[in-house]
């Protein structure tokens, strides 16, 4: 068990508020944690049953068993269960990212053992009734079908898909594809969840009034009738590194009479528990992740090509993509690329100014405690640092190790994490004959079509 934290080592740390963190022998990992203030409770469980884990041919099955979920108990019909959600005056969110799925509950504090009991009975007895499989089903390929009609999200589809490749358990979108969401049946759905949500590896965490040993008190209580079902991992997922192929290529997607173009340049970044995490965020931030970033200035302020423009840094837990992104009209598009390739390849060879870096450091600093203000944002937070790897002193130390970020590291950063650096590709979303035209001379360009990525 751990002990109460809260206590910060230097000016610069984050106090974290008092909490328990206790793992159980089932392998479920409880954290109590105690916010004064309002009235409010929040619970939040988070299982190792991400994106990463669907089947091979049953992209999007995670994001399908999550929907699912509150769609009928064993005990309660799926009118039943809204009734008894909506009747505490809550909601209950559903997630679905890479490494995890989510669910998380919010009500007035003297709900919180109704709460508790509502969302375990959700996440740990779920019936999925045919009818509900066959809706569901319905409604996932209706919305993949509308998410061609919008370039930015086909872009984004493509950068996972291209970015990690399509054998890396990370190398397909959340959502899935038609043709294999298509396949779905409920016999999939029972063993997604008996493989994933019924073992070992979830956290479960609440926020509330109480101090932390009464909170454990209260998920055990809550815990006592259904007991946790299994202390069996889930199926290990193969992982492997991402060696960037040679050179700058180029991946049309055709979107035939497109006036615009969703343009993206994606190469391999870092796992969510590397070591240059702070050094990372720096450099990326200063490059494209503010308001004042160089390349919001070149793009934006000073040329006009784009309102939207930016640069990310996608971390997952075992593997993650430094991203550009961006879109502008046609007549524009090969200057767009031609600018963010020279201002992203001169950035790596500088790495940002003393006075750029100084600012970056200061904003992200005074930026981070604001993400840990709500009850939400806190369970979140403290669940995935445990989940992911990085411990507590991952957000306790978060802005004195922002801080002390030095010219040195901030340039490597800048240097290794550039998204346009060599292997790089770039995506383009809009129509192919204007693409082609545009990219002439600049690199190969393979042209695909809007449906497989849909």
């Amino acid at each position: 068990m751990s002990g109460p934290r809260g206590s910060g080592s230097s000016s610069g740390d984050v106090a974290l508020p008092p909490l328990l963190i206790e793992r159980e022998p089932s392998g479920l990992t409880l954290v109590a944690i105690q916010k004064r203030g309002l009235p409010l409770f929040h619970a939040r469980l988070s299982l190792p049953a991400g994106a990463a884990g669907d089947p091979r041919g049953k992209a999007g099955l995670a994001s399908f068993t999550v929907d699912l979920l509150r769609r009928g108990t064993r005990d309660r019909s799926a009118m039943e269960v809204d009734e008894l959600v909506e009747g505490m005056g809550a909601q209950l969110n559903t997630e679905v990212a890479m490494d995890e799925a989510a669910l998380g509950l919010t009500v007035p504090d003297e709900l919180s053992a109704a709460a508790l009991d509502a969302m375990l009975e959700v996440a740990l007895e779920p019936s999925f009734p045919e009818e509900e499989v066959a809706m569901a089903r319905r409604r996932m390929l209706s919305a993949l079908q509308s998410d061609l009609d919008e370039p930015s999200v086909v872009a984004g589809r493509a950068v996972v898909t291209l970015g990690y490749g399509r054998a890396h358990p990370y190398g397909h979108p959340g959502a899935g594809f038609r043709r294999e969401v298509e396949t779905f049946q409920r016999d999939d759905v029972l063993a997604f969840h008996a493989t994933r949500y019924q073992q070992a590896g979830a956290v479960l965490a609440v926020v509330g009034q109480d101090e932390p040993a009464r909170l454990l008190s209260l998920m055990r209580a809550a815990l006592s009738s259904r007991s946790w079902p299994s202390d069996a991992r889930p199926p290990p997922l193969e992982f492997h590194a991402m060696p960037p192929p040679p050179g700058l290529r180029a991946v049309v997607i055709h979107k035939p009479d497109s006036t615009q173009a969703q343009v993206r340049i994606v190469s391999p970044g870092l796992p969510k528990n590397t070591s240059r995490y702070a050094a990372a965020v720096v450099a990326n931030t200063a490059l494209g992740g503010g308001f004042t970033s160089v390349l919001v200035d070149a793009i934006r302020v000073d040329r006009g090509l784009s309102y939207s423009v930016s640069s990310r840094l996608a971390m997952s837990r075992h593997a993650g993509l430094a991203i550009f992104a961006s879109f502008t009209k046609n007549e524009t598009l090969r200057e767009l690329i031609d600018v963010a390739l020279e201002k992203m390849r001169g950035f790596a060879l500088t790495g940002p100014t003393s006075e750029t870096l100084e600012k970056t450091r200061r904003y992200l600093a005074g930026l981070f405690p604001l993400g840990l203000e709500s009850h939400e944002a806190l369970a979140e937070q403290i669940a995935d640092a445990l989940l992911d790897g990085t411990g507590l002193d991952h957000l306790a130390k978060y802005r004195s190790r922002v801080l002390a970020v030095t010219p040195a590291e901030a340039a490597a950063a800048a240097r290794d994490l550039s998204p346009a650096r060599d292997g790089a590709q770039l995506i383009v979303v809009g129509d192919e004959v204007v693409a082609r035209k545009c990219l002439e001379g600049l690199c190969g360009v393979e042209v695909r079509t809007l449906e497989e990525f849909g």
